[in-house]
């Protein structure tokens, strides 16, 4: 079953909503595992099972977040490249 993300209420959003309750300590570490947990579900190539590292989650994370790029052919340098020759040419 392939799993859907699911968009979480932002923190800006819950101040507009007037919903913000800052959260005791015992529950703000769970919470991040929750996060962490989830994030490992939702990255293709990161190992489901096995416990990973965070430090091993957010480079895999990060590797997927490349090959997105890759796959949609942008980068980051292609953008600021693309505004440096706009630059140029309005000179």
């Amino acid at each position: 079953m392939k799993m859907r993300a699911q968009r979480c209420m932002s923190p800006v959003q819950a101040v507009m909503d007037g919903k913000v309750h800052k959260a005791p300590p015992k529950t703000e570490g769970a919470e991040v595992l929750m996060y962490l947990e989830r994030l490992q579900h939702l990255v293709p190539l990161c190992p489901k099972d096995r416990p990973v590292t965070k430090l091993e989650l957010i480079q895999s994370v990060i590797d997927y977040i490349y090959d997105l790029e890759d796959a949609l052919g942008t980068s980051d340098d292609d953008s600021s490249s693309e505004e440096d020759m706009d630059f140029v040419e309005s000179s």
